[in-house]
């Protein structure tokens, strides 16, 4: 499982102007929709927003993952947003979040939706690797770096 198979070019959204959590949560599923990466983009929200406020999904370092599981997709999704201002997520919140990755996944997917979850949260503690996120200049630059630093399964 590489996190690349999972990210498509065209849900890398650099410097995404949002106010807040909310509204950066929301642009996001707004674009998902709009790229057909999604169907219920009402679901969606409702869902991530569930999910947040019985934990936030702040990982610490200016990282976010909000993720959710619905019935109205047949592939896992995941978008990548890098905000121009930096927003809270949590209370717990040391740094405020830049980079916001959010996944979306089919119900009966529980075991994948998983995997990759727990893939992406270990690539995104790599100080390294949030660093040059923050420092890539276009999407495609964003997920040839995914692309470059994950091993080919042979």
């Amino acid at each position: 499982m590489r996190l690349v198979d999972y990210l498509d070019r065209e849900l890398i959204f650099l410097d995404l102007q949002a106010p807040s959590k909310e509204e950066a949560i929301r642009e996001m599923v707004r674009r998902m929709k709009e790229k057909q990466a999604i169907r219920d983009e009402h679901s969606v929200l409702e869902e991530i927003f569930s999910r947040e406020s019985r934990g936030g999904t702040s990982l610490g370092n200016g990282v976010a993952i909000p993720h959710a599981r619905v019935k109205s997709i047949d592939r896992i999704s995941m978008a990548m947003a890098r905000l121009s201002e930096g927003v809270k997520f949590s209370g717990e919140d040391r740094q405020p979040v830049r980079i916001v990755f959010i996944l979306i996944t089919p119900l009966e997917k529980l075991n994948e939706y998983l995997k990759v979850l727990a893939g992406l949260a270990k690539f995104l503690k790599e100080r390294k690797i949030l660093k040059r996120l923050l420092a890539v200049d276009s999407a495609e630059g964003a997920w040839d770096l995914f692309d470059s630093l994950e091993p080919r399964s042979e």
